[in-house]
């Protein structure tokens, strides 16, 4: 497996962290992931969060679990930055002030391309992928979980991102 050489930044799910199976199976040589309290600050607050981070860390590419996925597609629309995204949540319920994922963060010409794991124990990626079929590249993998059986799948869509949109 190659070592990616751009600059990734992972955001990692609910209840997760840095410290995340994801985030550590991804192979590149810059990559970052800055801890967020996802429960405890409100949306506009984590959105002004990762604008800020964006901006500092500059990454070229921007890949997310859950959670983070959710933000992930969020900040490619609004960055023009290319995003993977794993077993994404496109309509968090957990606070009342997170509006679902818009056809708008979806049908773009930013590329976005997605893992997902069919047999994920918390969200129903069957139906995730029906939403996102028509706007992005998807690798299904039949069975698995939530927190990802094979999180160094991602590695494979990095380098495909790398290769296909990147001008290296």
């Amino acid at each position: 497996m190659n070592t990616c050489t751009s600059k990734i930044l992972f955001l990692h799910g609910l209840d997760s962290s840095r410290e995340s199976t994801k985030f550590h199976a991804i192979h590149a040589v810059q990559k970052f992931c800055i801890d967020v309290d996802y429960r405890n600050l409100n949306y506009q607050t984590v959105a002004s969060f990762y604008h800020d981070i964006i901006h500092n860390i500059k990454p070229e590419i921007l890949v997310g679990h859950s959670l983070g996925a959710y933000w992930a597609l969020k900040m490619s629309s609004h960055h023009k930055i290319p995003a993977i995204i794993a077993n994404p949540s496109l309509h968090p319920d957990f606070r009342s002030d997170y509006p679902p994922i818009s056809e708008e963060e979806l049908e773009n010409d930013i590329p976005q391309l997605a893992y997902i794991e069919l047999g994920d124990e918390i969200l129903d990626m069957y139906e995730v992928v029906q939403q996102i079929e028509p706007y992005m590249q998807i690798q299904a993998l039949e069975g698995g979980h939530h927190r990802l059986s094979c999180p160094e799948n991602l590695n494979h869509l990095i380098q495909y991102t790398e290769e296909h949109f990147l001008k290296k």
